[in-house]
């Protein structure tokens, strides 16, 4: 089988956080696997330590201020999209990084 040939980012920063059935989280990269996956087959994610839950339940304003859009639905998270990829700018990049500063204050339970 080929290698597949995919940028840093798609693989190791964090596209979105999924919310599971048990109320817990999963930070996906882009290829929707957990960050720093790079298989192209399906991932069970209780097959592997890669779920979390965050210590106090995100507020709907809390969830707001991940999202790249600002929508509270905490179903799933996105912190970027195909239309302001990180790598693509500076100003990209610079919001990206203020919802991943604000994300890493928050304490979770692994």
């Amino acid at each position: 089988m080929p290698d597949t040939v995919s940028e840093f980012r798609q693989l190791f920063l964090i596209y979105c956080l999924d919310l599971q059935p048990d109320g817990s989280y999963v930070a996906l990269n882009r290829r929707y696997k957990p960050v720093g996956f790079a298989s192209t087959e399906h991932i069970k994610y209780e097959d592997f330590p890669v779920r979390f839950k965050f210590k106090r339940a995100l507020s709907a304003a809390q969830i707001a201020a991940l999202s790249w859009k600002g929508e509270s639905d905490p179903q799933r998270i996105y912190l970027y999209n195909d239309g302001c990829i990180p790598t693509d700018s500076a100003a990209h990049w610079a919001a990206y990084s203020a919802r991943l500063e604000r994300l890493a204050g928050y304490k979770v339970v692994h």
